[in-house]
């Protein structure tokens, strides 16, 4: 890693990097006291001896650190991630961990909402495709590009109140699809950056497809896979409605004794069910239903 610092805006936010993300936005100037910081290197004394007593991550107030077969990661102050290489990873294999789980619990700790689902502008209005991995996020998502929709967030969408309205920042533009979806769009994968820790992902640019403002949530589409005899879809009401918000949380499995929901969460939470329309959609693997997705979510915007 050279000294050369790199800045970017996302989330809202601005941002200064020892690494260079190619599918962030640039900003041209410098920035002298960026909201959010990541650093290679620096890595506090105090993890090394925990990792070697078993432990693969620790969490205070406002502070985590982690590893994995990629990186070491410490993640502090409200504003800062330090990270280096680690195990048998590089430092690409490494940075492959910033944009989405790092930046989701520093954002977390900033009293943002990151909820794990595609933000998209469609016809004036913000809706989140939302699911776990695997549920179809990405295909929805390309399809409703291929209609006029417009990218805000690929995976992780954020989510902030302001002034009694919760408010989608655009992240940045580019989408990951796998193998399967570059060829069903012709695309080439030759030209096209493949995820490092799923060689089966190729990044895909969304520049031209970008909505790069942020805007009021208007609709959440949570999208299941379910063992169902054929397509169900619904607007969800009453409690199940703040269910799966919470649900949908991208960092929810991180959620114990030290890494607290806290009440001031909760109230967000139902702060942005009191303001948007949740609908459900269970879908049965098998059965060809996209089209009838597609259609229902537009009809609903």
């Amino acid at each position: 890693m050279n000294n050369q610092k790199f800045y970017y805006t996302i989330y809202g936010l601005t941002l200064a990097s020892d690494y260079e993300f190619s599918q962030f936005v640039k900003l041209e100037e410098e920035i002298n006291e960026p909201d959010i910081e990541i650093v290679y290197g620096g890595i506090p004394d105090f993890i090394e001896p925990q990792i070697k007593e078993g432990y693969y991550k620790g969490i205070k107030e406002d502070e985590m650190w982690f590893y994995n077969s990629a990186g070491l990661f410490y993640i502090h102050d409200r504003k800062t991630i330090n990270f280096i290489e680690y195990n048998k990873g590089t430092i690409d294999d490494a940075a492959v961990f910033l944009p989405g789980l790092c930046l989701a619990v520093l954002l977390w700790y900033r009293k943002m909402l990151m909820i794990h689902g595609a933000c998209l502008r469609i016809n004036d209005k913000t809706i989140i495709v939302a699911g776990n991995s695997g549920a179809g996020k990405s295909t929805l998502t390309t399809e409703l590009i291929k209609r006029g929709a417009l990218l805000m967030a690929d995976d992780v969408t954020g989510i902030i109140l302001e002034n009694g309205q919760y408010i989608s920042y655009p992240a940045f533009p580019a989408q990951k699809l796998c193998e399967d979806q570059v060829e069903k769009n012709g695309l080439d994968t030759t030209s096209l950056k493949q995820v490092r820790y799923d060689l089966n992902k190729f990044e895909v640019s969304r520049e031209d497809d970008f909505y790069d403002k942020p805007a009021k949530v208007d609709a959440l589409f949570r999208v299941e896979v379910q063992d169902v005899p054929s397509l169900t879809k619904s607007e969800i009401t009453g409690s199940e409605k703040l269910k799966i918000i919470t649900d949908c949380i991208f960092i929810n499995w991180l959620f114990n004794d030290t890494f607290k929901f806290e009440p001031d969460d909760m109230l967000r939470c139902i702060g942005l069910s009191n303001q948007i329309s949740v609908h459900k959609i269970c879908r049965n693997k098998d059965q060809n239903t996209l089209n009838e997705i597609l259609d229902y979510i537009q009809s609903n915007v």
